[in-house]
């Protein structure tokens, strides 16, 4: 670095002296001597620092859950119900005649005819239904997670750039 920043001094003071003696009318060889030649090239600055950068991890947990699972169950119930039941209840006589005008000799007889009557009955019947039931068990699962993490990782960083170096003219 200490070659650079002489190099660009002595472009500067070759500069320098450049312009004061054309300033001055005289001529350069008999004031300073022969110019120095000016050499195009690049000057490189490296720069090292450190930047951060993110990484993600994959880190595997152990753990124990609880599976659900479902099952179906019978419910099994009794029903109180009625049905209908034709039922006696008592007898009525009927009365039918041979004839219509009641004339005599008339046939007459007397029928005896059941009465019957609709009764509900209570009955039991049985019944069901079925439902699904919540079921489960433990279970030992492995659980991936990825995890972030800062780092700071170290980073180069080059710029070159165009300068005129000063060289020194050939000795005669």
């Amino acid at each position: 670095m200490d070659r650079r920043l002489r190099a660009v001094a002595s472009v500067a003071s070759a500069t320098f002296a450049l312009a004061s003696s054309l300033a001055s009318g005289h001529e350069t060889e008999d004031a300073a001597g022969p110019l120095p030649l000016l050499t195009p090239t690049i000057v490189e600055y490296r720069w090292t620092f450190l930047a951060p950068q993110w990484i993600v991890e994959a880190r595997k947990y152990d753990t124990r859950v609880f599976v659900p699972t479902t099952r179906p169950k019978r419910i099994e119930y009794d029903v109180l119900d009625f049905e209908f039941e034709s039922r006696t209840i008592g007898r009525v006589p009927e009365f039918s005649c041979k004839y219509l005008d009641w004339t005599l000799p008339d046939e007459c007889t007397t029928t005896w005819r059941n009465v019957v009557v609709e009764v509900p009955v209570p009955v039991k019947r049985h019944d069901y239904f079925e439902v699904d039931v919540l079921d489960g068990s433990w279970q030992d699962r492995q659980v991936t997670i990825d995890v972030p993490r800062l780092v700071w990782k170290e980073e180069r960083l080059l710029v070159s750039l165009p300068a005129l170096a000063v060289r020194a003219p050939p000795s005669p």
